[in-house]
């Protein structure tokens, strides 16, 4: 049976042959695959009208990309977002010249951006089926239109989506804080004020965000009730001495007073995002999460 006789939607988007990661091929998503720590819900693109280009990343989701231009990076205000710690929060862009050819520009980030895997120089050609590089996290280049019926895109937000590990809600005041938890360490932490419809993340350490997602899977396991809602959820709290042992210190001597400073910059990176009281202690027994939780 040729391609062209085939429904769209069970073909590879860039090679036409049978999808069956999203909208590409095994073989397609391989080359692609995602780097260590990247979840699906980390790759967060706005919804666009009309779309001169896609870019495909390796769960076989495209994200549309506009001829005015596609800003990429680890922020959330651009057009794709990539919640890794490889991507710089302004990482690069991509633009369609008068002549009609693709570019790619990096926009002087840390680990750069590279095109068929050589790095990028300021600017650099973008041909039709390339390979992007943005930091670790690598996407297809699609050039030209695509049916809808053959795309899965991207979500714009984060938040009603399925996770294949686990995500906690933490909120107060209408306030909302999105824990998201994957493998290998992986995960991200993302913040969304009272009436506002973007999310934003929250820049944690490994050790901060490790902390955090202990303290919610504490928090997950107790039903807060009742008047006292302060002493329900301190019944969750976690042991300093058993936070020392189970935190990713690099030292195998790390003791509480480690635990106390980390416990501090997360305060600190919290409170610079205007979020307070997420993590409340217990003197001389630990610490737990002082926000409404729900977990899926």
């Amino acid at each position: 049976m040729s391609a062209t006789s085939s429904s769209p939607a069970a073909r590879c988007a860039r090679c036409a042959a049978e999808a069956n990661v999203g909208v590409l091929c095994a073989g397609c998503a391989r080359e692609v695959a995602p780097c260590a720590g990247l979840l699906r819900e980390h790759v967060v693109s706005r919804p666009a009208d009309a779309s001169d280009a896609w870019l495909v990343d390796g769960f076989g989701v495209a994200h549309p990309v506009a001829a005015a231009g596609c800003r990429i990076g680890r922020g959330t205000d651009g057009d794709l977002a990539l919640l890794h710690g490889s991507v710089s929060r302004d990482h690069a862009e991509l633009a369609r010249g008068r002549d009609g050819a693709w570019q790619a520009r990096d926009r002087g980030s840390r680990n750069g951006t590279r095109v068929d895997g050589r790095r990028v120089d300021g600017r650099g050609a973008l041909a039709p089926g390339a390979l992007l590089g943005v930091g670790e996290v690598r996407l297809w280049f699609l050039d030209g239109a695509l049916t809808l019926a053959t795309t899965r895109r991207g979500s714009d937000s984060t938040h009603g989506t399925a996770l294949d590990d686990q995500r906690f809600v933490l909120t107060r005041d209408g306030s909302e804080l999105c824990v998201l938890v994957g493998g290998a360490g992986g995960g991200a932490v993302l913040h969304r004020a009272a009436s506002a419809t973007a999310w934003v993340e929250v820049n944690l350490s490994p050790l901060e965000l490790q902390l955090l997602r202990t303290l919610c899977r504490q928090a997950a396991t107790v039903a807060v009730t009742g008047r006292d809602e302060v002493g329900a959820r301190s019944r969750a709290c976690v042991a300093t001495k058993q936070l020392a042992r189970v935190l990713p210190f690099q030292s195998e001597y790390a003791d509480e007073e480690n635990v106390r400073q980390v416990v501090r910059r997360l305060r600190t990176a919290l409170a610079a995002a205007g979020l307070r009281d997420v993590v409340e202690g217990v003197q001389g027994r630990g610490y737990f999460v002082g926000w409404d939780l729900t977990a899926d």
